[in-house]
This record gives structure tokens, sequence and C-alpha cells, in this order.
């Protein structure tokens, strides 16, 4: 079982920063029309935000894959998922037919920060024990 969480772990952080990644690729292959949907929705000064929302994507997503500074990297995603998430998938004001839509993507980034939050964690574990315990490290208590 040990081999197995050296594994998880790293696999679990590499696969968030995937999405973000490509998600902030995307976003640059798109740059105009990215640039005026967040317009549309109310976003100010859209094209600087969507500058600022590539970064905190690529960069935190490589971060995360590389694990480099990943507790920083998945901090700085926490704190974006925020305001993102309750800007645009605002389930609560949707109509009929976006409301099952807007709720599912609402409860995904729901789950992607509490995944954030695990990085966090795991991260100030590996950094104050260093990262050979770090490794060992199993939240709760040991059965057995």
């Amino acid at each position: 079982m040990q081999e197995l969480n050296r594994f998880f772990y790293p696999a679990g952080r590499a696969a968030l920063g995937v999405l973000f990644l490509i998600a902030g690729i995307n976003k640059i292959a798109g740059f105009d029309a990215v640039s005026g949907w967040m317009a549309a929705s109310g976003v100010p000064a859209a094209g600087l935000m969507l500058v600022l929302t590539i970064v905190i994507e690529v960069a935190g997503g490589l971060m995360l894959i590389l694990g480099l500074q990943a507790r920083l990297a998945a901090l700085a995603i926490a704190l974006f998922l925020i305001p993102v998430t309750l800007l645009f998938h605002a389930f609560w004001s949707a109509d009929a037919a976006s409301f099952q839509n807007q709720l599912t993507q609402f409860l995904k980034n729901v789950a992607i920060f509490g995944g954030m939050l695990l990085v966090i964690e795991r991260e100030s574990v590996r950094t104050a024990v260093g990262p050979a315990a770090a490794l060992a490290y199993r939240s709760g208590p040991k059965i057995g």
C-alpha cells in the first residue's frame, strides 16, 4: 500500500493541474471569444481579467503537474475559483433550461476547490516534515 501512496498524491495533484493547464490553453486559443463572453457577463476590464485568468490557469496548472510550489498554486487556484464559481455558475438565478448545467458546474468547482484544499494540506505536511516523511503520511487514525 505504501508504494501506491507514493503514486496517488502526485497523480491526483497532476490530474487537477491538467484541468487548469488545458483550460488556460483553450482560453488563449479562443481569446477574443472568451473575452467577449466575459464582458457580456459583466466582468470589468474583461481582456485584462482574461490575461490574469490565463496566467493563473496555465502557471498554476503547470506548478501542480510538476509539483513546484504546489501549495502556492493550489492556494491561488482555490481563491480564483471563489469569484469565478459565484459569477459564472449562479445556478440559483439560472433559467429552467440551464439550471441543471449550472448546478453541475457549480458543484464541480466546489469539488475542485476541495481538491485544492487537500493539496494545500498535503503540501503543508510535506514542507513541515520533509518529503520522505510526507510520503508516509496518512490522515486519520491508523487501523490495525
